[in-house]
């Protein structure tokens, strides 16, 4: 995401001027967006004029529109285009104000976002340490068994060979630090020696300059939630430990442990971390970006103050991705959990 400019104040209103680069982009603009902020863009509309002729023609015209979100009405990761629907707030000689619009964010087009509240201190966690989150790009058929029964090597290389080519398309070792290639068993072993083999044969450079780059990883399955099983492993810690992934699965690492061996040195839930804020007590603050979205204006002052005031206090802070499988982990216990500097027993008496 490219910040073209920011105009906004401490703990109160303000804007950003942004361009979405690339599609993961607008997907980060669509975690930033939230009803009742206003967004402004150029946008086309089809608009009734006098012809020469007496009748009237329709003519698409370059409008600025400035809209009062009411809804994400749909993101579109394949058409890379994101649509926000809400009241027109800005005068207009062909949109009233008060009329309802569907704004559609694009990439390299700029738009500015506006909030009524102060949390955007925290868009440089957003925009400048991007937010990792998993996302599935590519799904490929399993092998049938009739194909595995009666001819199995030809099955195999069918689908490793779609696989081959979802790698190609979607992993660029220009952007990514390492590639995971992770399964129960050996069929990531499989594919791992199907790939250095192709890349021999057809001289795919990409791979063979970056072979050192492709890691395994063996995990119970080989379903999305098993990322938790490739985050932990130790080859994989290694390559990503000073990216924000890395410090996050560490941190939730360091919070559980502390809640089965010194419980009085960790709490979560909102009421307890605030609480133990207010004793001087946080050390290490833990919350997920979805707590930022909710739709209660008071709600979300209360957590970015509360983001704020620890890291004021000298205390680190962690924003977790609800699309990544740590904030998914997080987002159990509540969204908010906190490592303290010292004991405090007296919280498991309040209520939560």
């Amino acid at each position: 995401m490219k910040i073209v400019r920011k105009d906004f104040v401490r703990n109160g209103p303000g804007s950003v001027k942004m361009v979405a680069v690339d599609s993961d982009d607008l997907w980060y603009a669509y975690n930033l967006i939230a009803p009742g902020d206003s967004v402004m863009a150029v946008t086309v509309r089809k608009v009734l004029r006098e012809a020469a002729s007496g009748g009237r023609d329709a003519e698409r015209v370059k409008l600025k529109l400035e809209v009062k979100v009411e809804e994400i009405a749909d993101y579109d990761k394949v058409g890379s285009v994101l649509r926000i629907r809400g009241k027109n707030i800005l005068e207009n000689e062909h949109v009233k104000i008060g009329a309802f619009h569907t704004l559609e964010l694009e990439l390299n087009r700029p738009f500015v976002l506006r909030k009524a509240l102060g949390w955007l201190m925290i868009l440089t966690d957003f925009c400048y340490c991007l937010p990792v989150y998993c996302v599935v790009i590519f799904r490929t058929i399993g092998i049938h068994w009739h194909y595995m029964y009666f001819n199995k090597p030809l099955a195999l290389n069918k689908f490793f060979e779609n696989v081959l080519q979802a790698f190609l398309k979607n992993v660029d070792f220009n952007v990514v630090r390492c590639a995971v290639i992770a399964s129960p068993g050996f069929t990531k072993d499989q594919f791992h020696r199907h790939l250095l083999l192709e890349a021999e044969r057809k001289q795919l450079r990409t791979i063979i300059e970056n072979k050192s780059r492709i890691i395994l990883v063996h995990t119970t399955s080989g379903y999305k939630h098993s990322m938790k099983e490739v985050l932990e492993a130790p080859n994989v810690m290694n390559m990503i430990k000073d990216t924000k992934a890395a410090q996050e699965v560490r941190a939730l690492e360091e919070f559980f442990s502390m809640l089965s061996n010194d419980s009085a040195r960790a709490c979560y839930g909102p009421k307890h971390v605030e609480v133990a804020h207010e004793r001087m007590a946080v050390q290490t603050l833990l919350i997920t970006d979805d707590l930022f979205r909710n739709a209660d204006l008071v709600a979300r002052r209360r957590y970015v103050n509360l983001v704020e005031s620890v890291k004021d206090s000298g205390g680190n802070v962690h924003i977790f991705s609800s699309l990544h499988v740590s904030g998914e982990q997080l987002a159990q216990i509540s969204g908010i959990a906190a490592i303290l500097r010292f004991p405090l027993p007296d919280l498991e008496d309040l209520e939560m």
